[in-house]
């Protein structure tokens, strides 16, 4: 009897939580391939996590699941980063035992396996590296009897075709084509906390998924709902919106919410070693610039070296900084050692130079290792995903953007994860980026709700309209939807055989008053019986979309219907509103706004001779939605 990929891979899993949901998932994502997969076709799927909720072991248990089920060839690439292809070798490697694995610079030993055992290569998105596989694959002739397997983890990051609106392919996606026409049939696992771009793939792109399958979080999981609450949670620290410009002025002090986060993290290493912990973990994520992780790193030790100074000189200042740290992680972890004890480990921390600061970019060395001790990681690109650090417990955040994206600020959040205390958890942040990533979580909460309850049917992206969803160049501007608030939208050409339906709905407003305040299902009832004749004229299901995320992701906004009847308007005129109408809508700037026009509908005026209703709608200034044209 053969061994079960599957049940080797669980066994060497201690969270039994986390055993039950692999197995979830696993059986979850291979009724979708029995679904949608018929071992002559090529198809793709997204597997949704949230950022550093385990999707990797997830995965991976999808891996060993399907190759219980006969399937024997792997690739799993990861994003052109180092530590992460590194990263995940040496998970695949201790995880699936009943695997060959294989990394970059295994092509001996890949050719000598002979498909004795299930192979995985694991890969990094590469040009170079995706070329040279490309051809190993090719060479080896495994892929002539056998579908392949692709997972790409953050699919989203370098996968697409960056070219699209310039009728071109970008190189790597290009070989991740060539690489799946290599095999009869493939299946692309697409895997990714954001899926943005992936959502807003065309059909006719190749890369849109047929299915998805969500990997809910396990337990002790903090995650956006914890650090990015309303109201606000006790996590959140205020720093001036000038921080960063301050820390690269020349001058001897730091500001005083590094000064904070910094004094925070040395009372977190205190407790750390006061309770037998050897890892504890401070991320500062200043900006893309190097040269700013240079700057930091050196402030950072020019002010360990200052403390160090002060401590000498039994300085009551430092005293009285630390015990205003350890008070305010007191208020959260009331069980904290006492304050004597922290500030003698912290001492020896700084007198014994335990504290480490380490710089994580695209310059550093690939040996580092901020997985053990006590360190303090600056860095910037190399920290927006899946590095996984663990113990992190303070977090210094001061990146900004004119114009951020969605799915790569979200990246950014590091500190999501199961190891953590989550009563010593502190994020220093200015308030308007605090907004942007509570924004960010809603907006990321509404479009998981989307996901559990239908699927991939009707997802509606909501954002602010000084946040993209992602970058410009991989969507298709031919089949993108979208549709800004602020902006009216009415029918050219209106259905007229409606008044009936829409006066019995309106039956209850007698009179023309200015506005009626109403609700999102009513509005929704609406919609049902007013429209175009045209579907690229009013696409009535695209709106109805709209309006239930409006109401799923913010559902205090306020709904209003204006109504007036009895209007003479000729067909073609080119407007709908009045001018009065129009400034009473606009006035509501917050809201959702539905206005209903009973056109009596004389012939005379280009009509069929019988009364009927044409809407118009706006939604909120502050809002835009996106979807793409099936």
């Amino acid at each position: 009897m053969s061994v079960s990929s599957l049940s080797e891979y669980i066994n060497k899993i201690d969270n039994q939580g986390l055993v039950k949901t692999i197995t979830d998932t696993s059986n979850s994502v291979y009724t979708n391939i029995q679904q949608y997969f018929d071992y002559t076709n090529h198809i793709n799927g997204l597997l949704l996590g949230n950022v550093q909720s385990g999707k990797t072991a997830q995965t991976l248990g999808v891996i060993a699941k399907l190759a219980d089920e006969g399937f024997s060839i792997f690739l799993f690439l990861t994003t052109d980063n180092v530590y992460l292809q590194k990263q995940t070798y040496e998970r695949a490697v201790s995880g699936l035992t009943t695997f060959d694995v294989f990394g970059e610079y295994d092509d001996v030993p890949f050719f000598n396996s002979q498909m004795k055992k299930p192979i995985l290569v694991v890969l990094k998105k590469n040009t170079n590296v995706l070329k040279k596989w490309r051809n190993h694959l090719s060479s080896s002739n495994y892929c002539l009897s056998n579908p392949i397997v692709i997972v790409d983890d953050e699919a989203d990051a370098a996968s697409l075709n960056t070219l699209v609106n310039k009728s071109r392919v970008s190189t790597i996606n290009n070989h991740l084509a060539s690489i799946k026409d290599l095999a009869s049939s493939s299946i692309y696992f697409q895997v990714t906390a954001t899926p943005q771009s992936i959502l807003l793939q065309s059909e006719i792109s190749g890369w849109k998924p047929a299915f998805v399958n969500y990997f809910k979080p396990g337990e002790n999981y903090l995650g956006g709902d914890f650090f990015y609450a309303e109201p606000t949670s006790y996590c959140i620290r205020y720093t001036e919106e000038t921080e960063l410009d301050k820390v690269k002025q020349e001058s001897e002090f730091i500001p005083q919410g590094l000064r904070d986060s910094l004094m925070s993290f040395l009372v977190v290493c205190a407790y750390s070693i006061e309770n037998k912990h050897d890892t504890c973990n401070f991320l500062i994520h200043p900006s893309v610039r190097i040269n700013d992780h240079d700057i930091f790193a050196n402030k950072i030790g020019e002010h360990l070296n200052f403390l160090l100074e002060e401590l000498e000189t039994e300085s009551t200042t430092f005293e009285d900084n630390l015990r205003r740290a350890w008070l305010d992680l007191q208020m959260s972890k009331p069980d904290i050692t006492n304050f004597d004890d922290i500030k003698q480990q912290i001492t020896s921390l700084l007198f014994e130079q335990k504290i480490k600061t380490v710089i994580l970019n695209s310059t550093s060395s690939i040996e580092i290792d901020y997985n053990k001790g006590y360190n303090i990681i600056v860095g910037g690109n190399s920290l927006g995903r899946g590095i996984t650090i663990s113990k992190l417990q303070t977090i210094y955040y001061c990146r900004k953007s004119k114009t951020p994206q969605a799915d790569t600020f979200w990246q950014h959040s590091r500190m999501f994860g199961y190891d953590r205390d989550a009563g010593l958890m502190r994020i220093y942040i200015p308030p308007t980026l605090h907004r942007l990533f509570t924004e960010l979580n809603n907006s990321n909460r509404v479009l998981i709700k989307q996901i559990e309850e239908f699927g991939l049917d009707g997802v509606q992206l909501i954002y602010p309209k000084n946040i993209r969803p992602t970058r410009k160049n991989v969507i298709d501007n031919e089949f993108l939807n979208f549709i800004a608030g602020g902006v009216n939208f009415f029918p050219n050409k209106p259905i007229q055989n409606n008044a009936e339906q829409v006066d019995d709905l309106l039956s209850a407003y007698q009179d023309e008053k200015e506005t009626e305040i109403t609700t999102f299902d009513t509005v929704q009832q609406l919609l049902k019986h007013v429209g175009s004749t045209d579907i690229e004229d009013w696409d009535n299901e695209k709106f109805n979309d709209c309006v239930q995320a409006l109401s799923a992701k913010r559902p205090s906004t306020k709904c209003y219907l204006i109504i007036r009847k009895d209007r003479d308007i000729s067909s073609g005129t080119g407007t709908l509103l009045s001018p009065t109408d129009r400034r009473t809508g606009d006035k509501l700037n917050k809201a959702l706004v539905l206005t209903l026009y009973r056109v009596n509908g004389q012939t005379s005026k280009g009509w069929n001779g019988k009364p009927f209703w044409i809407p118009n709608i706006k939604f909120p200034d502050d809002a835009c939605f996106y979807d793409v044209k099936s």
